[in-house]
């Protein structure tokens, strides 16, 4: 699949089921589909587990159901050089160490000031960060990730205990 966003930039996005839209469109799309989360994937064209996940993770059936139901899916290329725009507000790329990275990127997926491929980013239907999880996730970890949201239970506890109570 290959997506379009406003600026003509195109994302090469393996071929999955997963019904992925731009971060420009996430927060329309979430409220016209009556959705209460977005999941953003921060990924770069050069990171090899971002890949491993496109192929293995976000591949497999039931990940696929639980996102396209519950969830608005986001491909974000956190290197884009053009300024993106989201809730109200335009991020452009910041120069970081060798190679740098879009602000919206920084602000959304920074773990302990720390920025890595890939990051996976749930956010609530008003484009509010909820949590970030950095690194590759499993079928296992992104289902129970994905059930951690869609049942509730983040408002009750937090991500460790909800994991270690399944």
């Amino acid at each position: 699949i290959t997506l379009v966003n406003a600026k003509t930039e195109t994302m090469n996005v393996a071929d999955s089921d997963v019904a992925w839209t731009t971060i420009d469109k996430a927060l329309a799309q979430t409220k016209s589909d009556n959705k209460k989360f977005i999941l953003v994937d921060l990924y770069t064209d050069w990171c090899g587990w971002c890949k491993k996940m496109d192929e293995n993770t976000f591949k497999e059936s039931s990940v696929t159901s639980l996102l396209n139901d519950n969830f608005t899916a986001v491909k974000f290329n956190a290197e884009t050089p053009n300024p993106v725009s989201f809730n109200g507000k335009t991020y452009s790329f910041t120069k970081t160490g060798a190679r740098g990275a879009n602000q919206l990127a920084l602000d959304l997926g920074s773990v302990g000031g720390k920025l890595g491929y890939p990051t996976l980013v749930v956010l609530d239907a008003n484009g509010n960060k909820l949590q970030a999880f950095p690194g590759y996730k499993d079928v296992e970890t992104m289902s129970a990730i994905l059930k951690f949201y869609q049942s509730g239970s983040y408002k009750t506890m937090d991500f460790q205990q909800y994991q270690s109570g399944q």
